[in-house]
């Protein structure tokens, strides 16, 4: 056993969720054998449910589906096959409105990257149909916001908590969520990709450069590269603990396509090795990815064993951790989340912490005059909002 498997221990993860990781491993041929061993044990509506809370129905369903096992009861097979379409409908509006979006942006000289939705679905699995997704997510460059706010707003969107009573609210979030209610679609536009990036090697212009392009339905959307990509989906799953299996079978099928070498001298680049050694860790320990040893200095160190050990806590877990976490989780949470950061990262969160935002001042409307009140007044309001109502 290496020193890797050591030190994660998976002996007490449920047989639900082991027959589900055992399902998504890339493998070019199933024991049936263990097929059956598993579905022996298997609680079905245990398995129905990790399945729908990891998003992973849709890849299930599919592989199941090829595999044809009689040992998978036809009532689950029905239950998975419902979602997998009700998700095919999804990404087709969403496609639909994506292209839509793209399309009045472009009109107005604005350059889009989508970081999710369909194009990561077509981008990783090769077909849309394979991912889920709740909204869009769009990156731009911070110079062309406003223009995009109003192309967004000519759409039928209507901006939601936007934190303009923020001071240097630009630099304090990197995301604004718009809604349409006649369609629900929820969209997101990103102006950094992620909560403290920005300038230098990942300004838009940078991520522009290294773009690929996928086509979905004979439309063309651009994406980010495959090093951004991993550095922008490994913070991701990184920051909300991978509570989540989706988030690391994105990253299992986005390996084979990395070039190992410019990988690394991009990280080196950039920072991300924690979170990104973190990600490699998990995904080859539960997703059996293969890894070059080239990737050892990432995988077997201290500090990525740590927050890889960690986040098993919430991955072996149903919990909620986003937009707030389950009350249950809240502060294991919080120390799981400061320890992924650096001392800057760690000192700015807890700065912008401190100041109100858009939540406070929604939750206690003041007069404009009066809105230096809302600093003394913000614990108390953090804390009724995230304990009190809880």
């Amino acid at each position: 056993m290496t020193k890797k498997a050591e030190k994660i221990d998976l002996s007490d993860i449920s047989n639900e969720l082991s027959f589900l990781l055992f399902i998504l491993r890339e493998a070019k041929e199933r024991d049936e054998q263990r097929m059956r061993e598993y579905a022996s044990k298997t609680k079905w509506d245990s398995f129905i449910q990790l399945a729908l809370h990891h998003r992973v129905y849709p890849i299930v369903y599919s592989k199941l589906s090829q595999i044809r096992s009689s040992c998978i009861p036809a009532d689950v097979m029905e239950t998975l096959r419902y979602h997998y379409n009700a998700n095919v409908l999804k990404m087709m509006q969403l496609t639909r409105e994506m292209n839509t979006i793209c399309g009045r942006l472009s009109a107005g000289g604005i350059r889009t990257l989508i970081l999710k939705g369909p194009v990561l679905a077509v981008q990783l699995y090769g077909d849309m149909a394979h991912r889920t997704s709740k909204d869009l997510d769009i990156l731009i460059d911070i110079e062309d916001l406003e223009s995009a706010e109003e192309a967004m707003a000519q759409l039928g969107y209507i901006a939601e908590d936007k934190p303009t009573a923020k001071p240097n609210w630009k630099k304090k979030t990197h995301h604004l969520s718009f809604w349409h209610k006649e369609k629900a679609v929820q969209v997101e536009v990103h102006w950094r990709i992620n909560p403290y990036s920005g300038g230098g090697t990942h300004s838009f212009g940078q991520l522009w450069e290294r773009r690929n392009t996928v086509d979905i339905m004979n439309l063309s959307f651009h994406c980010l590269g495959n090093d951004d990509l991993l550095y922008y989906l490994a913070d991701h799953g990184a920051r909300h603990a991978w509570f989540r299996l989706r988030w690391l079978v994105d990253i299992d099928r986005l390996i084979p396509r990395l070039n190992v070498d410019e990988m690394l001298v991009y990280l080196r680049k950039h920072g991300g090795q924690s979170f990104a050694g973190q990600a490699f860790l998990l995904s080859e320990q539960l997703l059996h990815s293969k890894l070059p040893s080239s990737m050892d200095g990432l995988t077997n160190n201290k500090k990525t064993i740590r927050l890889a050990r960690t986040s098993l806590f919430f991955l072996k877990r149903i919990v909620k951790l986003n937009p707030v976490p389950e009350k249950s989780v809240v502060w294991p949470y919080f120390r799981y989340s400061l320890s992924l950061m650096t001392g800057r990262q760690r000192a700015r969160y807890l700065l912008n912490h401190l100041e109100p935002n858009g939540k406070d001042m929604s939750q206690l409307p003041l007069y404009k005059p009066l809105h230096f009140l809302y600093f003394p007044l913000r614990p108390f309001l953090w804390f009724w909002r995230h304990i009190i109502n809880n």
